[in-house]
């Protein structure tokens, strides 16, 4: 394995939420220097004072940096239990012997995991004993404490990775020498006795809309709770990073506000082709200042909400707002659409748009925002509308709910003002945010908010007999059938499955034979990738004869119009960036192939007549937001200049004012970006080395993501992985309306 390799293994585990990263990083240099050592406790074990003279500041450190790394993984909360009859494991370490109950291991293992990694991959063990990822924390640990000055020596590092790694082999000492022969209470002694740890109950008589919590501006919250059943008694501490809870704090506190307020029904005329689950959808959010309706494609979300809307124009028409309960202004500002993301707010717009079409309703929406535009969240963080100043909407329908962490649901709640209806619409099966936090999952699970929240469940994209929607179903199944899956994939016309060779697949005979069949077999499967985009090529081949004439709007919009439908009809979706069935691989074999159909210069030039491209980043000046997909065009004009087109709009955008850094080819794109979209065929590709980012929620997206076809190009066992790993999201926010 590669150096580089290797730093990426034993990092801090950077994450591909920089935002969070970014804030922790410097929330731990602020935080280390705000609470210093010598604010905690003295601690007067003679043997801990050996390796650090302020032990109960290791403990601090261990939990926070425990913290940290699980904000950036998504979680909100880091929770321990101990069963009441649990047997503690014995084993020997320097010598002595020592018990460990299994969520003192647990802690072990997590802070020493870029240490573990670094044995793993790079040490080869000079003792008779195996270091594999499956030893006993015992072993790992006396492997680590008899052998860590080889283990920095036989190390290639920098002074910086060294020096981060030997803090850390220091807090995995300190941690150790805290919890070994001992048991839960006497750790939450230690917990409740430190002064950098506050207790969610010390104040339990506080003001539901105000958290004295703040007032302390303790880093760490914990939540000491005892379970007694019938058949259990345990002890569990639940463990916060102090911003985490206090935005879980306050966005259930809000959400409880908002439901003891009451709103007027509007008079909904409903239309008689819609179903019970749509009718209940739809009187929920009638007759609620806070509904959720989730469901899966083509369930009919949009549709549900276009009623509401209807309703809202037509009381608006009839001066219904005489009683005062909805006032609605003028400019149409009463009603405010809202999605994590541009292109997803976008679609909603579009849908909806549709919708009202459909039913004669002549009403032109606002433009959708997104959630951060709508709130007015600029370079400094922090939103310009909020509890004392907050929105003037009287309706906010927010869709793609699924991708809300949870600081910026708490943001959104926080601003809604007294008396007006909060609509989330989602599918709770799908990819949770980028940003910590799982909140629409966890909302439809919490049994307070049951009564409003509606789930729309008859598909009519997906009919009973459709290969997808069955496969869809499989997946979201709590316990997988990998032989149904297989089954469906095998016989069912729709989908279908190519096995690609993995670099990380083990392999009985490893010739070098092997390996050139490999290669060779992988490039076809990926040459047999382009077979799909031939129709988009010959219309980018027709506008290379007969260019599009920039002097006719009209006839811009259509011919792009027309070369995204074309487009849309098939779209390769990768689980992760890097590797060989990555986007980025894919997308330049596919850019190679393009520039040799159309007989275009192999050169290094990274605009070309036919790129498609993808938005990474908002671009409010030009119009362009992440997500949005265009094509770059050689015009009519006498200089013929390459220009980016977009869906929607009537002139392109010099390419000279993109740059690569906002924007990318779009052949391929990761299932991430394609959340929202729909295309006829989708072929989803992984192998083994993007393991870490496999997960059911991941493949059940990229699937629903499809019309008509379905292709996976991936190994047996990743497949397997994917569709038996659920994302767990470790959160606190159910705790928080425990209270209520």
């Amino acid at each position: 394995m590669s150096n580089n390799k290797s730093r990426a293994d034993i990092s801090l585990q950077e994450s591909w939420a920089s935002n969070i990263s970014d804030y922790i990083l410097l929330r731990r240099q602020q935080t280390h220097l705000a609470y210093n050592v010598t604010d905690a406790k003295p601690n007067t074990d003679t043997d801990s004072a050996k390796i650090d003279k302020t032990p109960d500041s290791g403990l601090f450190t261990a939990l926070f940096t425990m913290l940290a790394t699980h904000l950036e993984e998504g979680h909100t909360v880091l929770t321990i239990e101990e069963t009441e009859h649990e047997v503690p494991l014995s084993g020997h370490i320097n010598g002595e012997l020592v018990t460990l109950y299994a969520w003192q291991q647990q802690l072990l293992e997590m802070l020493a995991t870029p240490i573990i990694a670094l044995i793993d991959t790079q040490i080869e063990a000079q003792s008779e004993t195996d270091i594999t990822a499956k030893a006993s924390i015992f072993v790992l640990l006396e492997t680590l404490f008899a052998k860590q000055d080889q283990l920095w020596a036989q190390l290639a590092l920098s002074n910086h990775d060294k020096e981060m790694l030997v803090k850390r082999f220091d807090a995995v000492a300190l941690l150790y020498k805290l919890l070994k022969n001992s048991n839960m209470t006497s750790f939450a002694k230690l917990i409740d006795e430190h002064t950098l740890f506050a207790s969610v109950n010390a104040n339990a008589n506080h003001n539901e809309n105000k958290n004295s919590l703040s007032r302390n501006n303790q880093p760490i919250v914990y939540q000491l709770i005892n379970n007694k059943e019938a058949d259990k008694q345990n002890a569990a501490i639940t463990f916060w990073l102090h911003r985490a809870w206090q935005a879980e704090f306050n966005l259930a506190a809000r959400i409880n506000t908002i439901l003891d307020q009451q709103v007027t029904p509007l008079e909904i005329a409903i239309p008689e082709n819609l179903h019970e689950h749509q009718i209940k959808a739809i009187n929920v959010a009638n007759n609620n200042a806070f509904s959720i309706i989730t469901g899966g494609p083509g369930t009919g979300k949009t549709y549900t909400v276009a009623q509401l809307v209807i309703a809202l124009q037509q009381a608006t028409e009839s001066g219904a707002d005489a009683s005062g309960s909805i006032r609605f202004s003028t400019d149409s500002a009463s009603l405010a659409l809202a999605a994590p993301t541009g292109k997803a707010a976008q679609r909603m717009q579009e849908s909806l748009q549709a919708a009202l079409d459909a039913a004669d309703v002549e009403l032109q929406l606002q433009e959708a925002k997104t959630i951060h535009r709508l709130l007015g969240i600029g370079r400094t963080g922090r939103p310009r509308y909020h509890a004392n100043n907050p929105l003037g909407e009287d309706i906010i329908i927010v869709d793609e709910a699924s991708m809300l962490g949870v600081e910026l649901a708490n943001y959104l709640v926080s601003a809604v003002k007294p008396g007006a209806r909060l609509i989330l619409l989602g599918d709770a099966n799908q990819l949770a945010a980028v940003d910590a936090g799982a909140v629409l999952a966890d909302l439809c699970r919490i049994p307070l908010l049951q009564p409003i929240h509606a789930e729309l469940t008859e598909s009519r994209r997906f009919t009973a007999d459709s290969g997808i929607g069955k496969l869809a179903y499989q997946i979201n199944k709590t316990e997988t059938d990998t032989h149904a899956i297989w089954q469906l994939l095998k016989h069912d016309k729709a989908l279908s499955f190519q096995y690609v060779n993995s670099i990380n697949t083990l392999q009985t005979e490893a010739s070098l034979d092997n390996k050139i069949e490999n290669s060779l077999s992988k490039n076809k499967d990926i040459s047999n990738l382009t077979l799909n985009y031939h129709p988009y090529i010959n219309k980018v081949k027709t506008l290379l004869i007969n260019p599009i004439e920039k002097s006719m709007p009209e006839s811009v919009k259509d011919t792009i119009a027309s070369l995204m439908e074309t487009f849309n009809q098939f779209r390769v979706l990768t689980a992760g960036h890097n590797g060989e069935w990555g986007d980025h691989y894919i997308n330049n074999y596919f850019t190679q192939w393009h520039l040799t159909e159309l007989k275009l210069p192999l050169g290094q030039n990274t605009w070309f007549h036919g790129r498609p491209v993808m938005v990474l980043q908002n671009n409010y000046e030009l119009g362009l937001f992440n997500g949005d997909i265009g094509f770059c065009l050689q015009t009519g004009d006498e200089r013929s200049r390459l220009e980016v087109f977009f869906e929607n709009k009537k002139q392109g955008i010099a390419v000279n004012l993109l740059n690569e850094e906002m924007i990318a080819t779009a052949y391929a794109m990761t299932i991430h970006k394609s959340q929202g979209s729909e295309f006829d065929h989708v072929a989803i590709t992984f192998d083994n080395s993007h393991a870490r980012l496999l997960s059911k929620e991941l493949i059940y997206t990229a699937v629903t993501r499809a019309k008509k076809q379905v292709t996976i190009y991936s190994t047996k066992s990743a497949l397997e992985k994917a569709v038996q790993t659920p994302t767990e999201r470790h959160t606190g926010l159910a705790l928080q309306f425990t209270k209520h």
